[in-house]
C-alpha cells in the first residue's frame, strides 16, 4: 500500500470503493505481494498496474495488521505501508480515474486532507501518514 500526497494541497491519493451506496470507503493504492517479490517491488508494480504511474522516493512508513469483516467473512491482512511521490509530476493534476486492472466499482481520487468521511482504511494508515510527516492530524 502506498500513501501519496499531492504537493499543492496535501490531498491523499486513494481508491474509492463503493460496494453498496451506504458502504463507501477510501484506501491507499496497492495490492498483494506475489511469491518471491519484495514488498517495495510490489508497491512499484501495483501502482503501474493500477494507474500506469511509476513511483519515486519510496520509503517504508510501517506495517499494519488488519482484521476486518468483508461480505460477512472475516478477513486478515498484513499491510506494508509505504510513502512515495509520483515520478511524473503531471500525474498530480489527474482529478480522478478508474483502476486499470479492476473489475469492480473502484476509482482513484484525491481525498482532501481534512476529510473524515468516508472512512479511510485500513485502520492506522492515517496515523502512519502523520508519523511519516506527510499528513496533518486532520487526515
Amino acid at each position: 500500500m502506498v500513501i501519496i500526497q499531492r504537493p499543492r494541497d496535501g490531498a491523499l491519493l486513494v481508491s474509492e470503493n463503493a460496494q453498496a451506496p451506504d458502504a463507501v470507503f477510501h484506501r491507499p493504492l496497492g495490492g498483494h505481494v506475489e511469491l518471491g517479490e519484495y514488498a517495495a517491488d510490489t508497491a512499484q508494480r501495483e501502482l503501474r498496474e493500477e494507474i500506469g504511474q511509476d513511483l519515486a522516493e519510496l520509503r517504508l512508513a510501517g506495517v499494519l495488521e488488519n482484521i476486518f469483516d468483508w461480505h460477512g467473512r472475516t478477513g486478515h491482512e498484513i499491510v506494508f505501508v509505504f510513502t512515495a511521490a509520483l515520478a511524473d509530476e503531471s500525474a498530480y493534476e489527474i482529478s480522478d480515474q478508474v483502476i486499470l486492472d479492476s473489475d469492480g466499482p473502484s476509482r482513484v481520487i484525491w481525498r482532501p486532507l481534512a476529510a473524515t468521511e468516508p472512512p479511510l482504511y485500513p485502520d492506522g494508515v492515517a496515523t502512519l501518514a502523520l508519523h511519516a510527516g506527510i499528513a496533518s492530524s486532520t487526515a
